[in-house]
C-alpha cells in the first residue's frame, strides 16, 4: 500500500472520532525528522552526516492512563551506507555502498509521565512491535578489492523492535510538540543486502529522531492565553466511587 493511502486512511480514522467526549485521550501526530543506519558499512555508534536521512512519521495514539498510552504510526524514509565512510582502511578497500527505502508500520505502547505528574510537559519511554519493508541496491567500486558475489533469495521484510524515549510539550490543550527519538533491533542482516560478504553474527539496525506536532481531539480551546491557563495536558476522567444499593 502506498505511504500516502496510508496516512489518508489515519486521518479518516481520527476524523471520526472527533466530537465525541470519550475520545478526549485521542491525538494525532506527524513530523518529519531524520534516520541512519547502524550495521557492516557503518559500524560506529555515531553517524557520518552522509548516511543521514530524511524521514516522515504519522499516526494516532490514546493514552489509555495516566501513566500508559499506544500509538499507531507509519513512517517511511530511506538509509545508505558506504565503506568509503568509515576510516578504517581495510573496509574502505572494500570498497561496497547501498542504497534501500524503508517503510514501516508499527504499534508502540508508552511508560508515561516518568516524573509521577501529568501536566503541560511531556516525557515517555516506549517499545513495540514494528513491521518494515525494504530493498536494497548494492553497488561496488571499480577500485574494490573484494570478490563481492551479490546476494539474492533472502527476505525483505521482517520485525523490529523499538527502544525510544520522547520529551515535549503542550502548548494548548489542543496542540504539542514532541521530540522523539528510538533504536531499532531488527533479526536481519540484510538490510544493506550484505550478509555473507560482512560479518552475519551482528544483526543490522537504524536510528530515527523527529519532531512533530501533536493534535489532541476534544473541544477546542484555541490559542488565547486565557485558554491555555486552562490545558493540563491529557487526564483521564475521574468517576466518584460506586455505593451500595439501599432498601
Amino acid at each position: 500500500m502506498r505511504s500516502k493511502n496510508i496516512i489518508a486512511i489515519l486521518i479518516l480514522l481520527v476524523a471520526s472520532f472527533e466530537g465525541y467526549s470519550q475520545y478526549d485521550n485521542l491525538y494525532a501526530f506527524f513530523g518529519i525528522g531524520q534516520a541512519y543506519y547502524q550495521g557492516d558499512l557503518n559500524a560506529t555508534a555515531f553517524p557520518n552526516t552522509n548516511i543521514l536521512n530524511t524521514s516522515y512519521k504519522g499516526g494516532i495514539g490514546y493514552n489509555l492512563h495516566t501513566r500508559f498510552g499506544a500509538q499507531v504510526h507509519y513512517t517511511h524514509f530511506k538509509l545508505n551506507g558506504s565503506d568509503f565512510f568509515n576510516n578504517d582502511e581495510g573496509m574502505a578497500a572494500r570498497g561496497l555502498s547501498f542504497t534501500s527505502p524503508l517503510k514501516e508500520f508499527g504499534i508502540n505502547f508508552k511508560l508515561r509521565n516518568l516524573n509521577g505528574k501529568e501536566g503541560r510537559w511531556i516525557n515517555y519511554i516506549f517499545t513495540g512491535v514494528n513491521f518494515f519493508s525494504f530493498n536494497p541496491t548494492v553497488t561496488k567500486a571499480t577500485s574494490s578489492e573484494t570478490n563481492y558475489v551479490p546476494e539474492e533469495g533472502y527476505k525483505k521484510s521482517g520485525v523490529n523492535i523499538p527502544l525510544g524515549i520522547a520529551l515535549g510539550y503542550w502548548a494548548t490543550n489542543n496542540i504539542g510538540i514532541v521530540w522523539e527519538t528510538s533504536l531499532h533491533v531488527t533479526y536481519t542482516d540484510y538490510i544493506d543486502g550484505i550478509s555473507k560478504n560482512a560479518n552475519a553474527e551482528y544483526k543490522d539496525a537504524f536510528v530515527d529522531s523527529h519532531i512533530m506536532i501533536l493534535f489532541r481531539f476534544g473541544k477546542w480551546q484555541g490559542l488565547k492565553k486565557g485558554s491555555q491557563k486552562k490545558s493540563k495536558g491529557f487526564r483521564m476522567k475521574k468517576t466518584g466511587a460506586i455505593g451500595c444499593p439501599r432498601f
